[in-house]
């Protein structure tokens, strides 16, 4: 290990790293747990997540009945520091609405963190549709059209890297997983300004997003709209998606602009 390494090694609180795990085993179907499933969860011991879970407790986190513990509403302060620290949260969602307007399908815009992108923002379409994606939901960059377009903004050096590290896995029989095609693909999305993936995550699932850019021109997000393969496959309605996702885009880094 280089030096420059294990000092950053010295610098980390181990525990908060474990109770940041302990945190994530709360999920979808798992509002309450008993201390065995945390510990079993976060893989450390029973005396560690009962520590932290009675921290969680008396700081106003999480909540317990002696049998099982769930988090409360004050966690989402966690979350929300975030959101409210990025420049486009005030006013991003006006945009959003108006675009789902016009357009009737949902509307979302994750940022690119490491292999994953997350969703900071979300205005879904009133059609009687089922979603899974929520705000901080994540996806794998590389195979949704969101990740993409972010990704088309990274530098050679910095895109050769994710390419090599990253777990490129096949979610569908149309996901490319051939690197030098990923790499073909992303760069030809960067060069255009769009980008659409078909199907490669789910086959009922079509993505089409453009970048935001702060008022330097870098890429900090992606905006998108999500809709089926075959309303996707209407003559000129891709063009028109990425009009109206341009106009919106450009309207946010406006905005940005202004902000100064």
């Amino acid at each position: 290990m280089s030096t420059h390494k294990a000092k950053e090694q010295s610098l980390m609180v181990h525990s908060f790293i474990r109770g940041l795990e302990v945190i994530k085993t709360f999920g979808e179907g798992s509002a309450k747990l008993s201390l065995s499933e945390v510990a079993s969860r976060a893989a450390i011991s029973r005396a560690s997540a009962r520590r932290l879970l009675h921290t969680l407790c008396d700081q106003g986190y999480a909540r317990t009945d002696g049998k099982q513990f769930w988090l409360t509403p004050r966690i989402l302060e966690l979350g929300f520091s975030y959101l409210s620290s990025m420049e486009i949260w005030s006013f991003a969602q006006t945009h959003m609405e108006e675009l789902v307007q016009r357009v009737h399908e949902s509307c979302s815009i994750a940022v690119l963190d490491g292999y994953d992108i997350y969703y900071v923002m979300r205005v879904p379409t009133r059609k009687l549709l089922k979603s899974t994606l929520n705000i901080g939901s994540s996806l794998p960059a590389h195979v949704v059209s969101l990740g993409r377009i972010q990704l088309a903004g990274l530098s050679d050096e910095e895109l050769d890297h994710f390419l090599d590290t990253a777990n490129i896995e096949q979610y569908t029989r149309f996901t490319v997983t051939d690197k030098e095609e990923l790499r073909r693909i992303i760069r030809e999305d960067g060069a255009k300004g769009w980008s659409v993936v078909d199907r490669e995550l789910e086959e009922g699932m079509c993505g089409i997003s453009v970048p935001i850019r702060n008022r330097h021109g870098k890429t900090i997000a992606a905006i998108n709209i999500t809709l089926p393969p075959s309303k996707a496959a209407e003559p000129g309605m891709l063009d028109y998606l990425r009009e109206q996702l341009g106009e919106t885009a450009t309207q946010i880094h406006e905005e940005l602009i202004r902000q100064r």
